[in-house]
């Protein structure tokens, strides 16, 4: 059976049973929080787009029934290099499983317990923006091309007195 999800309000415990499969697209514009991660404003005309994916299953049976979606995604953005101050292209990738327990509460209690990332379940959940959230943690914190060098800047050859060369003539004698 072929169901076409809704990811903004997706019925996770239903998505699960039918153990769904979901394959999207979504242009950078789309995910506003991590265009505006980037620096970078709306992209050309080829805006990156976003190839994502979602799976669900069952693990377990009865009460120990659980259920679990996978989150897979890729995305090429353009960031600045923290060194070279230059635009350059950052590949992310997403790779995670989430579990999906009934509530915040067990959530919480049983966190400190497993491995995996515990959601409470909702009846619609908005998975593009768990994607956003994950894109979000999966970016570099510093950008940086392998090698360049940082841009020259004039202020190393002016002949202003230095802040701390001043300080240097005040060195006291010790007493």
């Amino acid at each position: 059976m072929t169901h076409e999800w809704n990811v903004r309000s997706l019925d996770v415990t239903r998505f699960a049973d039918a153990t769904g499969h979901a394959r999207l697209l979504t242009p950078l514009a789309g995910l506003q929080r991590v265009q505006e991660a980037c620096g970078h404003g709306p992209q050309a005309a080829d805006e990156p787009q976003c190839e994502w994916s979602i799976d669900g299953q069952t693990r377990g049976s009865g009460s120990r029934l659980q259920h679990w979606m996978r989150l897979q995604a890729a995305l090429t953005v353009t960031q600045t290099c923290q060194r070279c101050l230059e635009p350059m292209p950052v590949h992310i990738e997403v790779d995670r499983w989430f579990r999906f327990v009934a509530d915040e509460a067990t959530a919480l209690a049983e966190d400190d317990d497993c491995e995996e990332d515990l959601l409470a379940v909702s009846a619609e959940w908005d998975t593009l923006g768990l994607l956003e959230d994950e894109l979000l943690l999966a970016m570099p914190l510093i950008v940086r091309h392998a090698d360049c060098q940082a841009p020259h800047s004039p202020a190393l050859n002016d002949d202003l007195p230095h802040a701390f060369a001043a300080l240097a003539s005040l060195n006291l004698p010790k007493t």
